[in-house]
């Protein structure tokens, strides 16, 4: 076997070893983490629509999000929209994304700094699965919320993005960029000897 061979063994044997505890700090943290991650999904929301969103509750590891939009579950009777995320289904990646740079040996600074590229993402997903489900209730919703034509379009790409592609692609993504193992394993090109002319 090739020392690249041995070297990608060794690598994904130590990523396995430190997804357990990386995984458990995640977790002890996580409410410190959504509290970070919510305020930053509702400037989002807030920037994206008309200022909805008046605050965000803990419920249980459930974030509420408070908004004016003034619904009717029965006649007579109005109240306020409260959506809930449960935000660990966007920010598990972090835990993967650690478990990664330090299998590699990665320095400090470079987790720290990916996890704060990360938090920008799980809260893009966060903002956008709250706005799909306010988007889901109808016309008179979407108006309250001032989301209307492209606006909607951009709620339903920002919804699959945030669901499908960010929490578990984007920690890969970001750790494959500023991995020597990855940039080692990527043959040079050959160079093109100047000609004589």
């Amino acid at each position: 076997m090739t020392a690249a061979g041995l070297s990608l063994k060794r690598f994904v044997f130590h990523t396995f070893l430190w997804l357990p505890p990386c995984s458990a700090v995640w977790y002890l943290i996580a409410p410190y983490h959504s509290d970070v991650v919510g305020r930053l999904a509702r400037m989002l929301m807030n920037e994206f629509t008309t200022g909805i969103v008046s605050a965000i509750e803990q419920s249980g590891l459930n974030m509420v999000f408070v908004t004016t939009i003034k619904v009717h579950p029965e006649l007579g009777r109005t109240a306020l929209l409260t959506p809930e995320v449960n935000p660990l289904t966007y920010t598990y990646g972090v835990a993967l994304f650690a478990a990664l740079m330090l299998a590699e040996r990665a320095k400090w600074w470079k987790i720290l700094a990916g996890a704060a590229v990360l938090l920008l993402f799980q809260s893009w997903s966060i903002a956008f699965e709250v706005m799909a489900q306010i988007m889901q209730l109808g016309l008179d919703v979407t108006e309250q919320a001032g989301v209307h034509g492209w606006r909607l379009m951009i709620v339903d790409i920002g919804y699959q993005l945030g669901t499908f592609i960010f929490p578990s692609l984007l920690p890969i993504v970001l750790w494959a960029t500023t991995s020597r193992l990855v940039r080692d394993s990527i043959p040079a090109l050959p160079r093109r000897e100047p000609t004589s002319g």
